[in-house]
């Protein structure tokens, strides 16, 4: 018997490219220089890309952006550039020395509170939401992840967009503070069935029958019914909301 590894099983290495994505945001990260624009930005090469796929047709609207971690204030800088000047941002920190970031670019607001706390997230969204788009930037522990997540979750507009950065310390035991097998990638394993949970819902028949034809309903989760999409990516997942309906497959 062949010892040679599976296609998919060889290692390979990695290459080790100075540039890892293109595109606008790209490019100003590449060109941003902390000692002329006053604030640091700090992040992944590789997310640009992610950003200018879900995040491009915001651009130039009035959106509402809701980012957990603000550390020195570059990213309320480049999320207003990528935005324009009609999007709202509002950012979370724990550290209340952020609060200095108040007033320094309209429309934008700093509050603090630790995310991993219900009663902040259920303040934010009382006081702040809903939000067009929502990032977990913040202190990347899995309840932290975890618990705004499902805080925040089900005020992001029904076209909206949720993603959660940094998803990498899922596998640094140091941030994994929710219990044995309990972090974000897991968390967002489970999610996946539960988008699918329409098809353990009714027979493989029901999906043939033209619409009005069905017998009753079937009720799903909010969260199925209002999930288009669960993406993930190198240390980055991405929910992307729509309204769903009954799946209906068909010869024609």
């Amino acid at each position: 018997m062949s010892s040679r590894r599976p296609p998919l099983a060889e290692r390979v290495a990695l290459p080790r490219p100075e540039t890892q994505g293109d595109g606008a945001l790209y490019r100003s990260f590449l060109d941003w220089d902390w000692r002329v624009r006053g604030r640091k930005l700090q992040k992944w090469h590789h997310y640009f890309d992610v950003y200018e796929r879900h995040l491009s047709r915001f651009r130039g609207t009035d959106c509402h952006l809701l980012e957990f971690g603000v550390m020195d204030g570059g990213s309320l800088f480049m999320w207003r550039e990528f935005l324009g000047p009609g999007a709202r941002i509002t950012a979370v920190d724990i550290d209340p020395r952020t609060l200095q970031f108040n007033g320094l670019l309209p429309d934008v607001t700093v509050v603090t509170g630790d995310q991993a706390d219900q009663a902040v997230l259920d303040r934010i969204v009382a006081e702040h939401g809903p939000f067009d788009i929502a990032i977990d930037d913040g202190g990347h522990t899995a309840r932290q992840q975890i618990n705004t997540f499902n805080g925040i979750y089900a005020s992001v507009a029904a076209d909206g967009v949720y993603i959660c950065e940094d998803t990498h310390t899922s596998y640094w035991p140091e941030y994994q503070d929710a219990g044995p097998q309990t972090t974000m990638i897991e968390h967002a394993k489970k999610l996946v069935d539960e988008m699918h949970s329409v098809y353990r819902a009714a027979k493989p028949s029901r999906f043939s029958v033209p619409m009005a034809e069905r017998q009753g309903d079937i009720a799903v989760s909010r969260f199925a019914a209002s999930t288009y999409s669960i993406q993930f990516y190198d240390s980055m997942i991405v929910f992307e909301k729509r309204p769903r309906a009954e799946p209906w497959s068909e010869f024609r």
